[in-house]
């Protein structure tokens, strides 16, 4: 095996990777990423009327519950408050909590405690 001037003891094959374009290292990256996404679990039809009952009686009795939301990437995200609107026109949920609130979708609820 040949040494190469540039990097003592490494292979030729491999040194054109040493210098790569900005598009090909972005689409690596894009790629890393992707193989990390993970798939939303299909709910069944009880766990969405269990869910939208659990929603429901937060609203009415101004009670503080748990939502846990989907992420592609990492973990879940769990948010805790109480439900203050539906609005079923654009399929989201208001929780309040601290004195804020946040806009949730209906799509990225998994799970209600």
């Amino acid at each position: 095996m040949k040494e190469n001037k540039l990097t003592p003891g490494s292979n030729m094959m491999w040194e054109a990777s040493r210098m790569m374009l900005p598009e090909h290292k972005e689409l690596m990256n894009y790629y890393q990423k992707e193989r990390n996404r993970k798939t939303k679990p299909e709910l069944a039809e009880e766990e969405v009327n269990v869910i939208s009952e659990q929603l429901s009686d937060s609203m009415l009795s101004k009670s503080e519950i748990t939502i846990e939301l989907f992420r592609a990437f990492g973990k879940n995200a769990f948010k805790t408050g109480t439900v203050a609107k539906f609005d079923t026109q654009l399929t989201q949920i208001k929780l309040d909590y601290d004195d804020e609130y946040e806009w949730i979708k209906f799509d990225e609820i998994v799970g209600v405690s």
